[in-house]
């Protein structure tokens, strides 16, 4: 009894966090990737582990394509009519102003819960008063990128959790200040890495936890080739996952019946790779944004040695879908169309071009995190972190500060950890 292991179904540490390393040794992140300034619990773990962060280059012109044309700006607000600027920021304040109303550790429990959780976050969008087409397609691209889905099929409570977790929706959406304002020096995986060199032999991958069976007196875990008796068990997958696990005792049908609708998004993230980061010289920051596109968002991921030059680039929900139908060489020609268009002909050559459709990964299905579609969370929501008997649950899901996030995945783990030595 006792023993401690670690068990992974995939081929190599990470999860939703995959650094592809290029034969130079160049970092190359597929998976999450960005840290936000108060994502303080993965910052000290990164600390502990000896792994250094850095600053997203944000410097130079960021582009909007719309109507037609392209915006060229600097900035958090690009140059649309000052009307839809400020019906925007109206929406925002708006938001924040709701989200704060939520009770962080069980937004489920809020005095507005059952309303918010009846109507989906399509249903807000309506009412924002949003009207030109710039703006309204710029903001609800901008919240799609969150559940990467159809936002009828995502809780207006969700929404506003998400919104609660992370202290602002503009927080969620920035650069600077916000979300997507770090990156870690290695790549994101260099954190887990070091971890797994750490615990050794007791991280097992490509060995697919298959059935857990509880005792009187603890767990035993049956996996590909492993048997593993313990004290307790952590589940750390996308909730949908679970479900593929056979429990003894079963888990009981209000518990499947949260990981049955807790499915995550369909998000590609494409990896251009330069010689160099040429858009720096020519004034531009490598943001950009065209709702629709083979390229919704791109954002320069370029390590921190500045080189090779990296543009990250997103298709999200039905978007992704519908570029991820195109034959392979098409879908990599519109890719690569959509950013020459946007940063010149030296976009069009990249040496690599590194596709990641993380909702047909197998042991993923999905990003950046699950959602929660009207109703469930109301019913449901309070299962996320409760234990079921010895088996703990942890994964970004089941974090409230940073959920979705890298650092939230840290915290729950750290919570799941402190339930365990609770119980010994």
């Amino acid at each position: 009894m006792g023993r401690r292991l670690s068990s992974s179904r995939r081929g190599r540490i990470g999860g939703r966090v995959w650094t592809h390393l290029q034969a130079d040794g160049s970092p190359i992140d597929r998976g999450g990737a960005w840290l936000a300034p108060r994502h303080d619990a993965i910052f000290g773990l990164a600390r502990e582990l000896g792994v250094s962060t850095y600053k997203t280059w944000v410097k130079g012109a960021h582009l909007l394509i719309g109507e037609g044309r392209t915006r060229r700006y600097t900035g958090l607000i690009p140059k649309i009519s000052p009307l839809a600027v400020i019906t925007i920021a109206l929406a925002q304040a708006k938001l924040d102003r709701m989200a704060k109303r939520v009770p962080l550790e069980s937004p489920w429990t809020g005095n507005r819960a059952d309303e918010w959780d009846s109507q989906s976050v399509a249903s807000y969008l309506d009412r924002t008063g949003i009207r030109t087409t710039i703006a309204r397609d710029l903001y609800e691209m901008a919240v799609r990128g969150l559940f990467a889905t159809d936002l009828k099929e995502v809780s207006f409570l969700d929404l506003l959790f998400l919104v609660r977790a992370h202290g602002s929706i503009n927080t969620l959406f920035s650069i600077e200040g916000g979300s997507q304002e770090n990156l870690v020096e290695g790549g994101a995986c260099s954190i887990a890495q070091r971890m797994s060199d750490a615990l050794g032999d007791a991280v097992r991958l490509k060995t697919p936890v298959r059935s857990i069976a509880q005792r009187q007196d603890g767990v035993v875990v049956e996996a590909d080739g492993l048997t593993v008796s313990a004290r307790h068990a952590v589940v750390a997958v996308p909730p949908a996952l679970a479900l593929e696990i056979a429990f003894d005792p079963a888990l009981p049908e209000d518990r499947r019946t949260l990981y049955r609708n807790a499915v995550a998004g369909s998000e590609t993230k494409t990896m251009l790779v330069y010689d160099e980061p040429f858009w720096r010289r020519d004034g531009f920051s490598g943001q950009t944004a065209e709702p629709g596109s083979a390229a919704e968002v791109t954002l320069d991921a370029t390590p921190a040695s500045g080189n090779p030059g990296v543009i990250a680039s997103f298709t999200f929900g039905r978007v992704a879908e519908r570029i991820d139908a195109l034959a392979p060489a098409e879908r990599r020609r519109a890719v690569l169309d959509a950013i020459t268009a946007r940063l010149g002909p030296r976009a069009a050559s990249p040496s690599e071009v590194i596709e990641t459709a993380w909702w047909t990964e197998e042991w993923t299905r999905g990003c950046s995190m699950a959602h929660f579609p009207p109703g469930i969370l109301t019913r449901h929501g309070h299962l996320l972190r409760q234990p079921f008997e010895r088996v703990h649950w942890a994964g970004t899901e089941t974090s409230t500060t940073s959920h979705g996030a890298m650092d939230g995945a840290v915290r729950s783990g750290e919570r799941a950890a402190a339930e365990i030595l609770e119980r010994l």
